[in-house]
């Protein structure tokens, strides 16, 4: 509501710079004090993409502090100690919709975000406030306005490329990319088809003293391999293991969503705004995979004066591998609510939603998995073997179980009912400027019959008149109503529609440092929080897909410190340095143990400069380093072993070639993973029959890549 909020009265009370909004014969004005706290805001000058493998805008995001990602080819990202599903998205104040059944980036394509359209963005890492929606980690409010006097923009690159066209009020984009380059950088050898492609909408209108906005996105993600081949080394530098595979089959996962949103809006007088909006949001995911392989695991000859130096020294295994998925999921969702903004005074403000939102989905997931090592199926239930007194007695079991089954399906029909309030209002003194927030929402789940209190709130002090420096304090409470990812039964055929929602209590507390040094502004920005989840699901992390472990309830506490320290350097371009340091525990049925998420700590950079005296010539650096995720045995708690650190730098260098014809053309080099580095997105296991051991070989991110973009604005 936020979001919406700043566009209909420009937010009052939350910004230093007055601002105006006309809307026929009702002018609504507003001081807005700069009380943002917690929030990030990034302009569209920054939100290009330049220097990532994707191009998104979720690949900035995973820069700032308290966000954490492990796969650059993935809009997914975690938000301190929270699963990739706690994380809300808007656009233009419209929700969106997230993908369920992707198990790495190179599936999921294009990001749903346009960074062609995208004005500005306002990121929160927990503590927003109550008009955003239920989840329990972070929010994420994107703006598509047209910012610049370019009628049209082109991009054309290696692997993706698309056009933007803004006429009037309306805006259109359409996208194309293809993950295969990435995907043949990586240990499996194949055919790959890999194709991204959509189209986007926004319109605004006016009739009246009635105004019109539109939000429509058609997207469609296919990924298909038919591997042929795979070679995996792992293991110490001492000991050298090496996986040889052998495969045969198919593999496709497609992503079709479609989304429309409509709202309308009047101004009442001078100080109120109501609207109206109503959006559909349909998704179908398939996941179908008939693949049959064949291994050898050996000691590779790591001795140099050996002349079979780097080949197979010792066999430790061998054997067959058969997976099996007829995964399938269709949602569709309906929202419909009803907002409202009053100015109540040259301090005071209060907002207000009313909202209903209708899920329904049809799930279906059948997998198993098949190992053969020596002839044995595994699970293998050798013959029993009595010897008596008087005779030895053999009882064959004919039965062969496959390794892992996993199924679930199952309808989930919800209507979700929620009711919101948002109080604020300033203070002015003399020396010292206040401002307080405080919200509050009532939420009803139909699928678990649960009534939701969700009280929150927000204090900030800082001088007046100057932006020297701001102190604040956001606590809160936060309840996530269950898709259907968290309701699955991994071990039981069903969906687990009865579970009780899962919830959260936020408390932040941080502070804010402007100054400007060499002529350059600065902002240093440092938050202490505590996540306390008195009702939470146990979960593991499959590449990029989540399996929850069933709703049994337990405990979550995640604390962490977040520090951030942002700079201009080059015109409106922005740089920034984040640290992360946070810690994530659970506690279920035994003692305290790390969380799925736990990764310790996340520093990260984006910088944006231009070389000496060639302020056409601009570099793009960007750089992740982040802890290990834990990890074990599949469908097993607790996960005692730890991933290497994930650690990646990508560069861009880009050219503004001189104007021809009203067009400005640029030119792009790009490299990605630069000190190509192979980083660990999830585990593969492999059992030795003889010694009765499991392996956990890594499956490797992608490698360096090096690409050529063309760029022209009209």
């Amino acid at each position: 509501m936020s979001a919406i909020a700043a566009a209909l009265l420009l937010a009052a009370l939350q910004d230093s710079t007055p601002r105006k909004t006309l809307l026929q014969e009702a002018t609504v004005t507003g001081e807005r004090f700069r009380t943002q706290t917690s929030e990030i805001r990034l302009k569209s000058a920054t939100l290009g993409g330049l220097g990532t493998a994707t191009g998104s805008v979720e690949s900035l995001l995973r820069t700032l502090p308290g966000v954490v990602a492990s796969d650059e080819l993935s809009s997914q990202y975690s938000v301190r100690g929270g699963t990739y599903d706690e994380n809300l998205v808007y656009v233009n104040g419209f929700e969106l919709y997230r993908p369920q059944l992707a198990r790495s980036g190179q599936q999921e394509g294009l990001s749903v975000l346009n960074p062609d359209l995208v004005s500005s963005l306002t990121f929160t890492a927990g503590g927003f406030n109550a008009e955003l929606g239920d989840k329990l980690a972070s929010a994420l409010e994107v703006n598509y306005r047209r910012v610049d006097s370019s009628r049209a923009r082109v991009r054309l690159g290696g692997f993706s490329g698309g056009a933007t066209v803004w006429q009037g009020n309306l805006g259109i984009g359409i996208r194309y990319r293809s993950n295969v380059l990435f995907a043949r950088t990586g240990d499996v050898f194949g055919d790959f088809r890999a194709d991204s492609r959509d189209a986007q909408v926004v319109w605004t209108g006016r009739h009246g003293a009635w105004h019109h906005e539109f939000l429509g996105i058609v997207q469609q993600n296919g990924f298909r391999l038919s591997p042929e081949s795979r070679t995996t080394e792992f293991g110490t530098v001492t000991q050298v293991l090496r996986l040889q595979v052998a495969m045969a089959g198919t593999e496709y996962y497609g992503f079709q969503n479609g989304f429309a949103g409509w709202r309308t809006r009047r101004a009442f007088g001078q100080r109120s705004v109501i609207d109206a909006e109503a959006s559909l949001s349909q998704a179908l995911e398939v996941e179908h995979s008939d693949i049959e392989s064949a291994y050898r695991l050996g000691d590779v000859n790591s001795n140099m004066g050996s002349d079979q130096f780097g080949e197979l020294s010792y066999l430790r295994g061998s054997g067959g591998f058969q997976r099996y998925a007829r995964n399938d999921l269709w949602v569709r969702d309906v929202h419909t609510a009803l907002r409202g903004s009053h100015i109540l005074s040259e301090s005071a403000q209060l907002n207000w939603t009313i909202g209903q939102r209708m899920q329904f989905a049809q799930d279906r997931v059948h997998e198993w998995i098949n190992l053969d090592s020596a002839g044995y199926s595994l699970m293998h239930q050798p013959t029993i073997v009595a010897i008596g007194p008087n005779d030895t007695s053999y009882t064959a079991d004919s039965t062969l179980e496959l390794y892992s089954v996993l199924q679930s399906a199952g309808l989930l029909n919800n209507v979700k009912n929620w009711a919101s309030m948002t109080w604020s209002k300033n203070w002015v003194g003399p020396d010292r400027t206040v401002h307080l927030r405080f919200g509050q929402r009532i939420l009803r789940d139909s699928r678990s019959g649960e009534w939701r209190w969700s009280p929150r709130a927000s204090l900030s002090i800082g001088p007046t008149g100057q932006s020297t420096w701001l102190a604040y304090l956001n606590a809160g409470s936060y309840a996530q109503t269950a898709t259907v990812r968290e309701l699955r039964n991994w071990t039981a055929n069903g969906l687990e529609t009865d579970a009780r929602m899962q919830h959260a209590w936020h408390l932040i507390a941080g502070t804010k440092l402007y100054g400007s040094r060499l002529g350059r502004p600065w902002m240093y920005q440092i938050e202490a929080y505590l996540k306390y989840q008195d009702r939470a699901f146990a979960f593991e992390q499959d590449g990029m897909r989540i399996r929850y472990l069933g709703t049994q309830p337990g405990r979550a506490v995640v604390s962490g410190l977040d520090q951030q320290l942002h700079s201009t350097w080059v015109g409106d371009a922005e740089s920034w340095v984040s640290l992360s340091l946070f810690r994530a525990r659970e506690q279920f049925d035994e003692g305290w143990q790390r969380r799925g998420t736990d990764y310790r700590f996340a520093f990260s950079m984006r910088i944006e400069d231009h070389l000496p005296g060639q302020p056409k010539n601009r570099v793009y650096l960007v750089a992740n380093v982040t802890g290990g995720f834990p990890f074990g045995l599949p469908l097993e708690n607790p996960k005692p072993f730890k991933a290497p650190p994930y650690r990646r730098m990508d560069l861009g260098f880009e050219r503004v070639l001189p104007a021809w014809r009203g067009i400005q053309p640029r030119i792009a080099l790009e490299a990605y993973n630069l000190l190509e580095i192979r980083n660990t997105a999830s585990y593969f296991w492999v059992m030795d029959i003889s010694t009765a051991s499991q392996y956990a070989v890594p499956n490797y991110l992608t490698n360096r890549l090096i690409n050529l973009s063309l760029r022209a604005d009209f």
